[in-house]
């Protein structure tokens, strides 16, 4: 067996590798300040227009001509919140102007207008609703940012379970499944207005917010829905990756029925999904449980679904357990930034979600039709470490896997591979718990993350993809091992056999596990920051250790036929544990919220329903004072305190008890806390600018699509006429809606076509064909105007053979340079002139005289870098002269010649071009002007290679 180490150190005291200080980064998310915030089509509402303090979401029902009444009641007698949370058929209502008029008047918030049901058509209360004219415009006019958008709500669930499956081809690969649901998205975006919030029903927020129009993204928890707690991990992650803040919401529901205590509507029905009484439902602990975990959780809003009032004099149980937390959080104020040091990062495709959900029957599923793979058994089995038994949610009478006890603490957000690398500086470990694909822009990007101090964890399976491996680091093969591994002096030995790539590792190079002389775990310092190699591919186990379920059960776990490896999973127990700041007993669950390096919040809650002893210990230094933040426990006295199925006694909270399904809040304060108070990290800019041309594409959107960062390089793509020609105009109108949503700018090239036979050409030498050309170019503008694109890109081309002199030739150039020119000024087009080899006045002088006689102020020039670069010789004093033109944009490609120094190639991309000084010098001599990326480009790394070189500069 050829083995690549240099050298082999093998660390006998695990624990030396963790030793490090805390690094806190106690910053909020300022949605403003993300570099897409003004790009989006709907500007996400900042911190202060929650007026800085977490609000609550309180009135469900605005009908009838009582609302004010109901707004008196709900807002100002019971003080329940400022957030209206109402169905759809208020669209509809005869007093809608009145109503609006008295929101406005009271300066309260409307919000997520519910109810909408694709497909269905009219005849009940759920249907595909149509927003009447006006009524949205009525919504931003009255109440301005404080009109919070309709309602994308549980949609990602119904799209999983309803629509998914019946894709066609269903097992089309990850990205057609993400545009498939996009699409599906777009189109409902669209139905709504295109201002929308969402209460994801699983975890596909990332693919929402990516799109621009959502002013706030939450979960209804509880319910038959997933793990709160994981839930939130996603949430938090989408937005502070998308720039956009996140609402808590508990429902009063569950499989088998919904909390009720209003005598009118009561029903002990047993076997009724509809009933509703006090027994049934989400229990009360449950529903003050999640409650609180939102208002740690950085949540600029929070509240229950329903169920607040027994009658309309008197608040339900559920009504005091909202009312008594608005009091807590005005009197104890923002508990912190919520503490999450840990990044789980997924690729952009991955489509991932739970093992098992509401939606569906079946298990192990990503983007609701394709069955996981081993890399899908890692984040599973990765977020089971920080959340066990998350997988039971729903599932159990009991309640339990809603919220799990916490070992390490409560402290991950889950992100995509597209994150940029700001993003990532904000966690000081990140761990690839998903398959990332060929991706060089993500290499570089995780490289500069360890390289500015970042922990990075990743499998091999993963590590394979990365060109070139990552800090010296390469996957070089496989090998089957034995099933024991030495850790830290102790062997831990596996169930079965199993798989680890052969490492080649720098001499620096640390080995942290061993399976005989086989590293199976190392870890390599650089720069500031580090990375661990799990050399299995996937952490998980080769073969199934059981048979994937055939049904889903109630009251029973879900099995895992790909297990976590123990080695792998003993490293990151302890690898995660050196991130904790506060402990407590393993058995609860803990969230922290920084205040400051000296003080801290922490919650605690108990899910089981026996009471636990418990103790608060700091790993960061002396604990100076404990405060309680004294939470009212009087729901404890009520019926429905916990599930039916729950018969013991849950005790009472005491300085060292905290009682079952229990809640506790503490404020902490340390005496010289071993921690590191991080830098806060600005977001970097977008680059704009750049365009990037587009060849032989069928949808340009799904071109953008394909590229998750594509509005970090660019803002411009430049399409061939061929595109608008082959797209009658309604197709171009449809299609222009998503485009001038994401404020994309469009070029449309001419250059192929205007080749005299047997496309276009721009000289009059033969009427006929010379104005059926011209007629063509026209309605090329007429649909550029409709698709909203506006810059069209003209060359000249070859002389006449016959029959016409190079003066009339140059004439009638001109002459129909300026018929176009003006034409395109009518539709507000502009036109550049890109000189093209082999063309006529393609070289400098002849260009910059051309567009001279041109003399149209929306004729410029773009000059080209492979052209330039053909002129060596007079390479300055081309340069200068362009400098007293009107010079709009640069073509950026580069020459090619063969062996005999024959040009073959004008779109070589740049970072290929053997003389890059020359490159460099034209590029820098033109700052200010847009550039072209016109290379040839065989996959996003070459794209991405040019736009590194480009900007590096």
């Amino acid at each position: 067996m050829k083995t690549f180490i240099y050298i082999f150190l093998l660390c006998s005291s695990y624990c030396c590798l963790f030793a490090q200080n805390k690094v806190i980064y106690p910053y909020d998310l300022d949605v403003k300040e993300h570099p897409d915030h003004l790009r989006y089509h709907v500007k996400a509402p900042d911190y202060s227009v929650f007026d800085n303090k977490t609000q609550f979401i309180a009135l469900r029902d605005l009908s009838g001509d009582n609302y004010k009444e109901r707004m008196s009641l709900w807002v100002d007698k019971y003080k329940l919140g400022n957030i209206l949370w109402v169905s759809y058929p208020l669209i509809y209502q005869d007093n809608l102007k009145e109503v609006v008029s008295e929101i406005k008047k009271r300066n309260l918030y409307l919000f997520d207008l519910w109810g909408y049901i694709p497909g269905s058509g009219p005849g009940g209360y759920w249907q595909q609703f149509v927003i009447p004219d006006g009524v949205l415009d009525l919504f931003k006019n009255e109440l301005g940012e404080r009109w919070l958008g309709m309602d994308n709500g549980e949609q990602d669930g119904r799209y999983v379970g309803s629509f998914a499956p019946r894709m066609y081809p269903m097992g089309s690969d990850r990205k057609q499944q993400y545009f498939n649901f996009q699409r599906h998205f777009q189109e409902m975006g669209n139905q709504l207005g295109n201002k929308l919030a969402t209460l994801v029903s699983l975890n596909f927020g990332h693919y929402f917010l990516k799109e621009g129009i959502y002013t706030l993204i939450g979960a209804e928890t509880a319910q038959g829905l997933p793990n709160s707690q994981i839930y939130y991990s996603f949430i938090r992650g989408a937005g502070k990756q998308y720039g956009v803040h996140w609402f808590g919401n508990a429902s009063v529901w569950n499989r088998w029925g919904w909390k009720n205590y209003d005598p009118k509507t009561i029903s002990y029905a047993e076997n009724d999904y509809n009933a509703g009484n006090p027994l049934k439902g989400t229990s009360l602990s449950l529903l003050k449980r999640l409650m609180y975990t939102h208002l740690f959780y950085d949540c600029v809003a929070v509240g229950f679904e329903g169920s607040m009032e027994i009658d309309e004099k008197r608040l339900s149980p559920i009504g005091k357990i909202q009312q008594e937390a608005v009091k807590w959080s005005e009197k104890y104020q923002d508990p912190g930034t919520m503490y999450t040091p840990v990044a789980f990062m997924t690729d952009f495709f991955s489509g991932w979600s739970f093992p098992r959900h509401l939606y569906s029957g079946d298990a192990y599923k990503v983007w609701g039709n394709l069955p996981y793979e081993k890399s899908d058994y890692l984040t599973d089995n990765m977020l089971n470490i920080i959340y066990p038994g998350y997988q039971d949610a729903s599932y159990y009478h009991d309640e339990r896997g809603f919220i799990t006890p916490t070992p390490f603490g409560d402290m991950v957000d889950c992100l995509m591979s597209d994150a940029p690398l700001w993003v990532l500086k904000q966690y000081p470990l990140l761990v690839i718990t998903d398959e990332l694909q060929s991706n060089i822009e993500v290499k570089d990007k995780l490289n500069a993350y360890v390289q500015n101090g970042g922990h990075l964890v990743i499998t091999s399976g993963s590590l394979k993809n990365l060109p070139d491996g990552i800090a010296g680091i390469q996957v070089k093969g496989e090998v089957n091992v034995s099933s024991s591994i030495v850790y830290g002096g102790e062997t831990i030995k596996e169930n079965d056999s199993f798989v680890l790539s052969e490492l080649e590792l720098p001499q620096k190079a640390t080995v942290i596990q061993t399976c005989g002389d086989v590293p199976a775990i190392v870890e390599i310092t650089e720069g500031a920051g580090k990375v661990t190699v799990i050399a299995s591919p996937f952490g998980v186990s080769e073969h199934p250790q059981c048979p994937l379920p055939v049904k889903i059960k109630e009251d029973q776990p879900l099995d895992k036929p790909y297990p976590m490896l123990k080695h792998v999973q003993a490293y990151m127990e302890d690898l995660f544990s050196t991130y904790t700041l506060f402990e407590t007993d393993p058995n609860l669950s803990l969230v922290t919220c920084v205040k400051s390096a000296n003080e801290y919040s922490v919650l605690i809650t108990n899910s089981s329903w026996n009471p636990c002893t418990f103790d608060i210990r700091s790993k960061i230094g002396e604990i100076s004072s404990i405060e309680e933040l004294k939470i009212n426990h009087d729901e404890m006295k009520a019926v429905g305190y916990t599930p039916k199925v729950v018969s013991v006694s849950p005790g009472k909270n005491t300085s060292s008890i905290i009682a079952g399904g229990g809640t506790r809040a503490f404020r902490i304060k340390i005496k010289n806390p071993k921690v590191s108070v991080a830098a806060k990290i600005s977001p970097v800019p977008n680059n704009t600018g750049s365009a990037l041309v587009l060849r032989n594409i069928r949808n340009i959107k799904e071109e953008i699509l394909s590229r998750p960062t594509f509005f970090a390089h660019y803002d411009r793509v430049v399409i061939d006429w061929r595109y608008l020609e082959e797209k009658e105009k309604n197709v171009l109108a449809e299609e222009s809606g998503w485009l001038k949503r994401q404020k994309l700018k469009i070029s449309v090239d001419l250059t192929s076509g205007l080749n005299l036979y047997p496309d276009l050409r721009i000289v009059n030498n033969d009427k006929v064909y010379y104005e059926k050309s011209m007629n063509r170019i026209k309605q090329i503008i007429d649909k550029m105007s409709i698709l909203g694109s506006d810059k069209l890109i003209i060359s000249s081309q070859r002389t006449i053979e016959n029959n016409f002199t190079e003066e009339q030739f140059n004439k009638s150039l001109v002459e129909s340079f300026q018929i176009i020119a003006d034409y395109a000024k009518g539709k507000n087009i502009q036109v550049v002139y890109r000189p093209s080899y082999r063309r006529a006045a393609a070289d400098v002088q002849s260009a910059i005289s051309t567009v001279k006689h041109v003399e149209r102020p929306n004729f410029s020039l773009a000059p080209s870098i492979a052209l330039l670069l053909l002129d060596k010789t007079n390479l300055n004093k081309n340069i200068e002269a362009l400098k007293q033109t009107d010079v709009s944009d640069l073509i950026v490609s580069a020459p090619q010649f063969d062996l005999h120094h024959q040009i073959w190639n004008m779109n070589r991309p740049i970072y290929q071009y053997e003389d890059k000084e020359a490159v460099l010098k034209i590029i820098n001599s033109f700052p200010n002007i847009h550039r072209i990326m016109d290379g040839l480009y065989d996959s996003w790394d070459d794209e991405y290679l040019d736009s590194r070189f480009l900007n590096s500069k």
